[in-house]
């Protein structure tokens, strides 16, 4: 594999024999006393997909914003076709041929598919919606990409992740871009998306387009990437270009020491500690309700629950979290009905949750690090003296015990949690919940949009909670990572959970249930 490492690539990309479409050359961007972007120098030609690799935090996100007129550098050039260009926006970066797809969708939440489409397409003097117009065009492109688009009315609230996932890329991709920033695009997309969607990025590389995809799964990146760029610490450390060949040498070079996978022990099970019995929920308008859904988890036990999102999963979650009412059937800990009528009602039980999206309901972004570490009922118990005052010394200590047991990089306890990244996001949200010793854990997506080492970090916690006792929920749509972690494995299919599975799984039976094509009644 030609790599370049970082003393190679200290000087600008001007030496890239290919004429590029886009290049960046000195970016630098500061937060606070954060350094995300340091001298960054980058070029990306014509009619190639370049694949930007980082650990979470390295600053690959901050970069593609910057690109996209979402962020201004505080230091350095973007050009564009050998011109020096400025974005003071969005709609600047779009007008120059520039589109990004989010991680994190920036979508409203409040207004409907159609209205998220308007605020893409219309036009800055553009004041009255024309709903049938859109709707063509809407539909047309969903047809050209290959993704199904949900109905025009729906609110996007109400959209499971992968639908939301899907709206992102219709929108980055309606006005044709010359260069397609795709930000960890296949996170929450089924194998059948992901494939679409490769097909189509390939044939916009075939129209001389430029497409930066930002991964962290390097199967991704081997399969579909021209070049490679690796970031570290906001700076440019390596450069590769296909055959990559050895991928664990761009592993290396995003973290600076080599990194063995994980495997997980055998675990040691014990009693049942959580199980549902013939739970079924009401019909949402946008969601799939839970039917007759029947399991057990044990102490010691991580169990996996596999599908294609949209599924049921989220719903599942919120029973689980005490969040939406049980039509019928009923949930029991420890052998004891809980009523659940209230999110209190499961955290005192002793549930723990790792919610599905770790900015809206994980965190509250406003807040300080030590202020989302006291976000637990049992953790805010132990801190709060009479007449409801926090003991904020003790509190503060007890913080700074977590950041420092489970790794998270922050500047200091006072920082907003907004300013992490993704995988000090986490980390936050893991050591929140398991310092509050939980009897059962609930985890949903817990590595979604992590890079190889936080990954790994969540592996090895999980794992390491399970073999201390909890009895482990795992819900995920990563057949890898379920795959890896758990000791039984059931599948969610329209609502309804098949048979439990046990090691050894075949990959393609689990594949076949995920996609309907296997009857296979719940228990």
């Amino acid at each position: 594999m030609p790599l370049t490492t970082d003393e190679a690539v200290s000087s600008p990309c001007g030496s890239t024999p290919e004429e590029p479409l886009l290049e960046v050359r000195g970016i630098c961007k500061r937060y606070g006393p954060v350094v995300a972007l340091d001298g960054v120098h980058a070029a990306f030609p014509r009619g190639e997909v370049h694949a930007i690799l980082g650990e979470n935090g390295a600053g690959k996100t901050t970069l593609m914003r910057i690109l996209a007129g979402e962020e201004t550098a505080d230091g350095g050039q973007i050009y564009l076709d050998g011109q020096p260009v400025h974005f003071r926006s969005p709609y600047s970066a779009r007008r120059h041929g520039i589109s990004m797809v989010h991680q994190h969708f920036a979508l409203a939440d409040s207004l409907t598919v159609a209205e998220n489409l308007a605020l893409t397409l219309a036009e800055p003097r553009e004041w009255r919606l024309r709903r049938r117009a859109l709707a063509e065009r809407a539909q047309y492109w969903a047809k050209v990409v290959g993704l199904e688009v949900p109905p025009l009315a729906s609110p996007v609230g109400d959209l499971s992740v992968g639908a939301r996932q899907r709206l992102e890329i219709l929108k980055a991709l309606v006005r044709g871009p010359r260069v397609l920033i795709l930000d960890e695009p296949t996170a929450v997309l089924t194998p059948q998306e992901t494939e679409q969607l490769f097909a189509l990025v390939r044939r916009l590389r075939s129209q001389e387009r430029t497409i930066l995809f930002i991964s962290h799964k390097l199967a991704e990146v081997r399969d579909l990437a021209d070049r490679v760029t690796v970031l570290r610490q906001g700076r440019v450390v390596a450069q590769a270009r296909a055959p990559f060949g050895n991928m664990q040498t761009l592993v290396e070079a995003m973290v600076g020491e080599p990194q063995m996978e994980w495997a997980r022990p055998p675990a040691q099970i014990g009693q049942e500690r959580l199980s549902l019995d013939r739970v079924c929920t009401d019909a949402d308008p946008f969601g799939t309700p839970l039917r007759s859904v029947s399991l057990s988890v044990r102490a010691g036990e991580i169990f996996g629950i596999a599908g294609v999102d949209g599924n049921g999963q989220r719903e599942l979650f919120e029973v689980l979290a005490g969040m939406r009412p049980l039509k019928s059937g009923s949930l029991r800990i420890h052998g004891t009905t809980v009523a659940a009528r209230d999110p209190k009602d499961l955290l005192d039980a002793g549930v723990g949750l790792v919610p599905p999206d770790r900015r809206r309901e994980g965190l509250v972004s406003e807040m300080s690090v030590v202020e989302n570490l006291l976000l637990h009922r049992r953790t805010l118990a132990r801190f709060t003296r009479r007449y409801a005052i926090l003991d904020w010394l003790a509190a503060r200590r007890y913080a700074q015990r977590l950041v420092e047991e489970y790794s998270i990089r922050v500047p200091d306890l006072e920082s907003e949690a907004a300013t992490l990244s993704g995988g000090n996001q986490q980390r936050l949200i893991l050591a929140r919940e398991l310092a509050a010793r939980p009897q059962i854990l609930v985890a949903a997506y817990p590595t979604r949009g992590l890079d190889f080492a936080a990954t790994q970090f969540v592996y090895r916690t999980l794992a390491a909670s399970a073999a201390a006792g909890t009895a482990v929920v795992l819900i995920s749509t990563d057949l890898e990572e379920i795959l890896a972690l758990s000791d039984r494995v059931a599948v969610l299919y329209r609502g309804k959970l098949s048979k439990s599975l046990a090691p050894p799984i075949d990959p393609v039976r689990l594949g076949a249930l995920m996609a309907g094509l296997e009857a296979d009644s719940a228990r």
